[in-house]
């Protein structure tokens, strides 16, 4: 109240100041409007004048003035920074004027991209989204060649780094260039540790996967000697992430079983076997600990190993245990039956095929059927078959009308129908499907797809394919480049011969070169050991050592097969008719001229050719027999077979005569026996030169190591070399 009533006394005494408050506020309203006007008008004709530089600079560029156009495009950038921008990467992209230059044209079109507004006054000089992106991937199209043309990998990511906006295939290919490169840069280490900086940095790269096979190689190779069982087991255990521990482990097997100790196979059972040995390991740990095949060491076997798969099978073979079956065809030789160890027919001949008992089951066929039967002769399943073949680790092959299929143990059809299955390898059954191959597990899972045109067995985790030339893929379906005329099969040195235009050469699993395609002929031998022709002339080259062990100097004669020339450990020279023999170290053992032939043999006895005539020495060119003979095997399981004006021997590694015969032969039968023959009946000896049967039967045939079909003109007899007893069927 005091306030109001003040300023109403202030007013009455000074009645001016109300009049001139008033007009101070419509001087500073008028000001304000003038200074709003005056920025409107300062700020139109500065737009009209930019307006009119652009329109100026694209007249220019149109009539290809393209300083003028340049000059007025770098006035207008700051106000028209897309119209100027795409004049400018227009200008810098143009080759017929002096300010080409690709750089400037993509720096200038990224600012253009991202300076658009999809407006009207756009329009007017023909910018839109589709114009800009149109020019860009030109820009991109010609910074790609200039700088991916190379290879090199600075340029490449250069490219990547500068012309971004380029469309997705150019991207694809820049970045595929630049990480072949790289790939290649870090395999030149051919180290593990080098491979992992490359997947590290470039996780996303389209080479990650194959890079990262190739890393799982190296580590592998790096920690693993395949003859050392003490360091396969570890990297299993270190390195359960690579997929070589299936290699590993499949090696450690075949280690193991050498040892031929149940306790180990079953060690290895519980520490080591996953689904791709078990099956096998299982087997093996049985034929280990079961010799006898009587019902007390089957029963045994149930007992300490209660986890054995296939318990039920054992069970049968417990009931059929003291009968051991062999396959015998009649003395008609119409049908097939089978007979036990002392030649009684247990099961009658009534069949027109039969395969030996496998796994407790052999297949026989009868009235064009066939299926499976166990010791009593009963069918076990009641499935027939067009072809069956015998169980290998619970599966067999059998074949309905057109289609084959995978059979278990308990008759169960456990695959699809395919054209061929072919025998497992590496765990994988290669199979034909609509006329492609692919391949199956014993699951009957489909483990490669049916995109092949042909497709090899897998051996050491590789086989053959063919597409439109021919090339690798392992068991995983990871492929190695198809660019050859034909690959062999992937080696214990985990190597592959190829061939291209009638030229071999040898790449190893990283698709390197270690020897060009430029040989006439390449042929591997043992302990890293490859024979090389050339122009009809031969050499050695170390695969281990990356280097020939001799020159190609030597006369190659293709009649001979590789093991003719080398056993890994020497090497057989040929030249100007004459041969020599040298070892690893390059010392000549036999000199030219001494013989007129070497044959290297698998053990250190040698056979030799001189005159025509053939003898033996050993490796230390001790003589073991004159060089007298017309005719001479090489020595297998310590005995050699030798021939002399008629007479015919069986000779030791002391060249002590065990067995001869005079104007007939002598025969391998297998490992125990040999077959005589003599006016054109055979007889049987031992390997030890004994006389087990007389020169008096027309054929003499193996059953298994020990058991003999003989027939004669008065009928069909049984030989059992263990008793020696021969008896009429």
């Amino acid at each position: 109240m005091m306030k109001t009533a003040k300023n109403m006394r202030a007013k009455a005494i000074f009645p001016g100041v109300n009049i001139f408050s008033s007009y101070l506020s419509q001087i500073y309203t008028f000001m304000t409007e003038m200074k709003r006007i005056i920025t409107f008008l300062l700020i139109f004709s500065i737009k009209t004048a930019f307006c009119s530089q652009i329109e100026d600079a694209y007249k220019a560029l149109s009539i290809y003035d393209y300083f003028k156009a340049k000059q007025l495009f770098y006035k207008s950038i700051s106000k028209k920074p897309c119209h100027a921008s795409f004049g400018l990467a227009t200008i810098y992209y143009r080759t017929d004027n002096p300010f080409s230059n690709v750089d400037s044209a993509a720096k200038y079109i990224a600012i253009c991209s991202t300076q658009f507004k999809d407006t009207i006054s756009y329009s007017t000089y023909h910018i839109n989204s589709n114009s800009i992106y149109a020019l860009a991937q030109l820009i991109a199209q010609k910074g790609f060649q200039k700088y991916c043309s190379d290879y090199s990998v600075d340029n490449i990511n250069h490219f990547l780094k500068h012309f971004y906006f380029a469309n997705d295939s150019l991207l694809s290919q820049s970045f595929d260039y630049r990480d072949q490169k790289l790939v290649e840069y870090y395999l030149s280490y051919q180290s593990s540790d080098s491979l992992n900086t490359f997947l590290q940095r470039y996780p996303e790269s389209s080479l990650y996967s194959k890079a990262k096979k190739q890393y799982f190689n190296f580590q592998y190779h790096e920690n693993v000697d395949e003859s050392n069982a003490a360091q396969l087991k570890t990297f299993i255990k270190q390195f359960s992430h690579n997929p070589n521990v299936f290699l590993a482990e499949t090696k450690l097997f075949e280690l193991t079983k050498q040892l031929h100790l149940a306790d180990s196979l079953n060690s290895f059972i519980e520490k080591y076997s996953t689904a791709q040995t078990k099956e096998d390991a299982w087997k093996a740990l049985y034929s280990e600990s079961v010799k006898g095949y009587n019902a007390e060491s089957l029963s045994t076997f149930l007992t300490k190993y209660p986890n054995y798969p296939y318990s039920e099978s054992i069970i049968k073979e417990i009931n059929l245990s003291q009968h051991i079956l062999f396959p015998l065809k009649s003395s008609n030789e119409d049908y097939y039956g089978y007979v036990d160890t002392l030649g009684n027919w247990v099961i009658k001949p009534v069949y027109s095929d039969a395969m030996p008992f496998a796994e407790g089951y052999a297949a026989v066929c009868k009235n064009d059927s066939c299926y499976y039967i166990d010791k009593a002769g009963h069918k076990v399943f009641e499935l027939y078959f067009d072809e069956a073949e015998n169980y290998k680790n619970g599966i067999a092959i059998v074949k309905k009308e057109t289609n084959y299929f995978l059979l278990n143990r308990s008759g169960q059809i456990i695959s699809k129908g395919y054209q061929d299955i072919g025998e497992a390898s590496n765990g994988l059954y290669v199979c034909q499907y609509n006329n492609l191959y692919g391949a199956i597990n014993s699951k009957g899972e489909i483990n490669i797809p049916f995109s092949y045109h042909k497709l090899g067995n897998f051996k050491n985790g590789y086989a053959y394919y063919l597409s439109k030339a021919y090339g690798l893929v392992d068991i995983y379906n990871e492929t190695l480049k198809a660019q050859w005329d034909w690959v062999s099969d992937v080696d214990s040195n985990l190597m592959v011969i190829v061939k291209k235009n009638n030229k071999f050469g040898i790449m190893n699993l990283s698709e390197k070169l270690l020897l060009p395609a430029e040989y006439d002929y390449i042929a591997a031998c043992p302990n890293n050991i490859y024979l090389v022709v050339k122009n009809n002339l031969y050499g050695f080259f170390n695969i281990k050592e990356n280097c020939f062990v001799t020159s190609i100097d030597y006369a190659y004669n293709q009649a001979y097969e590789s093991n003719y020339y080398s056993d890994g450990k020497y090497f057989t020279l040929v030249k100007n008719n004459e041969v020599a023999l040298t070892n690893t170290n390059g010392k000549q053992l036999i000199n030219f001229g001494t013989f007129a032939n070497v044959f290297l043999t698998n053990n250190e006895l040698m056979r030799v050719q001189r005159n025509n005539k053939f003898g033996f020495i050993d490796k230390k060119l001790k003589p073991i027999t004159p060089i007298e003979f017309d005719i001479a095997s090489n020595y297998e399981n310590g005995l050699a077979i030798v021939s002399k004006n008629g007479l015919s021997q069986l000779i030791n590694t002391q060249g002590k005569s065990l067995y001869s015969i005079k104007g007939g032969f002598i025969y391998p039968l297998n490992n125990f026996f040999y077959k005589t023959s003599l006016n054109e009946l055979v007889g049987l000896i031992s390997n030890k030169g004994e006389v087990l049967l007389n020169s008096e039967y027309t054929t003499i045939e193996t059953i298994d190591a020990h058991l003999l079909r003989c027939k004669k003109t008065d009928g069909l007899y049984l030989y059992n070399a263990h008793t020696k007893t021969l008896k009429k069927i």
